[in-house]
């Protein structure tokens, strides 16, 4: 049974210093070469460098605050993102394309760390009651199996889709409704909902130079819970869940549907196109109850009817009956980064090829490159990898379109700064990278024993077969 009592003695000295390390060893690069921690102060200005060297000291003050129930966040500093690489923030402003990161402090990001842990197997029994409905922010779950639950429910007959989008859902959630769902998941612990509580209302903060002093100055923030937070996706999952279960057990009665959602974004599909607007208006009645809306944008809420080669785009993958491929603006993401390593590549240097093919590595094949070594398992970890994340994909002729196009680039490069054609034999001799290549090695990896690391990244569980719930959901 899960109670303040046992929580409370989860929290000591040691396992506040270890959730410190573990987070900070998360948050290094290694990937260039040079050890960087992607740490960003909060509003509190203590750099991961001064909260190590002051560690014993943090973990007695986050120690002592949680046993006495008097822990309070402080403000959260906003980052703004741009949505698309290589757009600077200004233009990504007028464009509408931001992101307002909400950065806490080291501390609290602690605090919400161990809070997360402790409180993921109570969520966890409740969200596993709806069978394969929620798929973002839980241990085992992630984009691809969301896909791959889609396709397979396409190919099951589903033709008619409502892709829907919850406008401004993180910046929106109303307080109140959201907190009457926390004590309904966790009504035997009154000292843990306080802390949620005080998390939910935590304010917007920034700096300002007075003299030599420097002053923190406070927002309140009236609705919405920080993006970015450990304990943002669990909340977020929380409010959504009485949605999931309307859905399921609701209309599930009215029609024959599937339903799948990730985050903020859903998946409604039926076999009776004639059914699917009526769900799209229902769901709109049910969302106002809980003052959230659909996107007006009919680019991100749109009816859909999956045949004569039409397909959904849905958490980075084109979904279609018969094949999974990946969307076309993460096509364009990953040429747009080629085409800078292309125009930053000076060509008449004599060993500009294998500097380029050694650039490219990086693109194609992240840690790997560099046999950086999981600190669990001491195997190769490739957690960045691009190729790994679209490894569920069907659409093998798509790779080799970009593999062409690459090819195609490089030597129109070359021909541009050098006025010379590049040699076939030479290019062949070069070895590049092929995303072709990638694809079918890692999948015959994953059916065996490989050097690659898997620790928490579940490779195993994203193996495309003819049927994707037979390794994902033996359940089902």
């Amino acid at each position: 049974m899960f109670s303040d009592k046992l929580f409370k003695e989860t929290i000591t000295k040691d396992s506040i210093k270890e959730t410190f390390e573990v987070y900070v060893a998360k948050k290094t690069d290694n990937l260039t070469g040079k050890t960087i921690i992607k740490v960003l102060e909060g509003v509190d200005g203590i750099s991961v460098e001064q909260f190590n060297k002051t560690l014993n000291h943090q973990a007695d003050f986050i120690y002592k605050r949680i046993q006495r129930g008097g822990y309070h966040f402080y403000p959260l500093k906003e980052v703004k993102i741009p949505k698309e690489p290589g757009l600077s923030v200004e233009e990504a402003i007028k464009k509408d394309k931001i992101r307002i990161l909400s950065v806490a402090s080291i501390r609290d990001v602690i605090v919400q760390k161990l809070l997360y842990d402790y409180l993921n197997n109570i969520v966890e029994a409740e969200f596993s009651k709806l069978n394969h409905v929620s798929f973002a922010y839980r241990k085992g779950l992630n984009a691809q199996k969301a896909a791959q639950k889609v396709f397979s429910d396409i190919n099951s007959g589903y033709i008619a889709a409502l892709d829907a989008d919850l406008k401004g859902f993180f910046d929106t959630i109303p307080h109140q409704l959201l907190f009457e769902q926390v004590k309904k998941f966790f009504h035997h612990m009154p000292e843990v909902q306080k802390l949620i509580y005080r998390f939910i209302h935590v304010d917007k903060g920034w700096t300002v130079k007075r003299g030599i002093k420097t002053k923190v100055i406070r927002k309140k923030r009236e609705k919405g819970i920080p993006q970015g937070g450990i304990l943002s996706g669990m909340l977020a999952n929380i409010y959504l869940h009485q949605f999931d279960t309307w859905i399921m057990e609701t209309l599930g009665n009215k029609y024959d549907l599937k339903y799948t959602r990730y985050a903020d974004d859903f998946i409604i599909l039926t076999k009776n196109a004639d059914d699917i607007l009526c769900i799209q208006n229902e769901c709109k009645e049910f969302l106002r109850s809980l003052e959230l809306i659909l996107h007006p944008d009919p680019q991100k809420t749109k009816i859909i009817h999956i045949q004569h080669n039409r397909s959904i785009d849905f958490v980075g993958f084109k979904i279609s009956k018969g094949q999974i491929g990946i969307k076309e603006q993460n096509v364009d993401k990953f040429k747009s980064r080629i085409l800078k390593i292309l125009n930053e590549t000076d060509f008449s240097k004599s060993k500009a090829l294998q500097l380029l093919k050694y650039k490219l590595s990086f693109k194609y094949y992240g840690n790997e490159v560099k046999q950086f070594q999981c600190r669990t398992c001491n195997k190769i970890d490739v957690t960045r990898n691009w190729m790994k994340f679209f490894l569920v994909i069907t659409d093998v002729e798509q790779l080799r379109k970009i593999d062409y196009w690459v090819y195609k680039k490089i030597n129109y490069y070359y021909f541009e700064k050098t006025g010379e054609r590049l040699p076939k034999k030479t290019i062949k001799g070069m070895n590049f990278s092929s995303l072709e290549m990638l694809y079918y090695r890692y999948r015959k990896e994953l059916k065996g024993n490989s050097d690659f690391c898997k620790c928490g990244h579940k490779e195993k569980d994203i193996y495309p077969t003819l049927n994707p719930y037979e390794d994902l959901f033996p359940t089902y």
